[in-house]
């Protein structure tokens, strides 16, 4: 028999507003664990097979958001998590809901910049970053926080769009500003690059194509369908842009130009 989750996710859903309720029943229904992007549990169970994640792991959630996932991952593996985000409304949430799932022992939420992660260095076993890689500019700096907090031999692994942007104004335009956020794309190569070139030793690249697209494509049929709700508390011009924006990420990714990879480093030592 299945374990029983600790945390009834059900609750996230009276800690958002009514349309973003309506958006993600329409997305996620019973898979809603409090991502903000276009993964579900099945992307989380991948990540714990591919990095053996167990209750010896000790490991960093960079970008935790609400911590949602972080609290999946402990509450599967029995795993220490410590999860960083920018939003001090993320970390209040994450902790509440740590607690709610009888986790606060072993999981917990620091407000911090991940460009200057507030750990010692060699502290973690594995850090991990769930599609939030684009809204950092200096992805090399980050990757160079990351080495620092891990352990030798320790593991890195992140899961995020990539892009091969056409020389197309119109389009670049369409995707600048992603959840309302500046973003950064980057491609394969790039990440690969940037990996490297901050000390990382290169284990494997995974790319989703199948269920990313449907995930995609549920986000923008969701704005579509509530489009009168959505109006209402994000105002016409967001709605409008969220409704361009995933129209022109489908279109990428029927291209070939778009995808979601898996990213798994390993920081060397003896």
């Amino acid at each position: 028999m299945e374990k029983k989750k600790g945390l009834d996710y059900s609750t996230l859903h009276k800690l958002d507003s009514p349309a973003n309720r309506l958006i993600r029943k329409s997305i996620f229904g019973d898979n809603d664990i409090g991502q903000q992007s276009f993964i579900t549990p099945w992307y989380l169970d991948e990540l714990i097979r591919h990095m053996g994640i167990s209750s010896n792991s000790r490991m960093l959630d960079i970008g935790s958001g609400v911590g949602g996932p972080a609290i999946y991952i402990a509450d599967k593996t029995g795993c220490r998590l410590t999860g960083i985000d920018v939003s001090d409304v993320g970390i209040e949430t994450g902790r509440k809901l740590a607690s709610d799932a009888g986790l606060s022992k072993s999981v917990n939420f620091y407000l911090g910049d991940a460009m200057d992660i507030p750990f010692p260095d060699n502290s973690f076993d594995i850090a991990i970053s769930i599609n939030v890689m684009n809204v950092f500019e200096d992805k090399e700096g980050l990757f160079r926080q990351v080495i620092r907090v891990i352990k030798p031999k320790g593991l890195f692994t992140f899961l995020s769009g990539t892009f091969d942007m056409p020389d197309d104004p119109e389009i670049i335009k369409n995707m600048a500003r992603g959840y309302l956020i500046r973003q950064y794309y980057d491609t394969v190569v790039g990440y690969k690059s940037k990996l490297k070139r901050a000390g990382f030793w290169i284990l494997e690249v995974i790319e989703y194509v199948r269920d990313f697209r449907i995930q995609n494509k549920l986000w923008g049929d969701a704005y579509k369908k509530h489009y009168d709700e959505i109006v209402k508390e994000q105002g016409k011009e967001n709605t409008d842009y969220h409704i361009i924006y995933f129209d022109t990420y489908l279109r990428l990714i029927d291209e070939g130009r778009a995808g979601n990879h898996l990213f798994i480093a390993q920081k060397p030592g003896k």
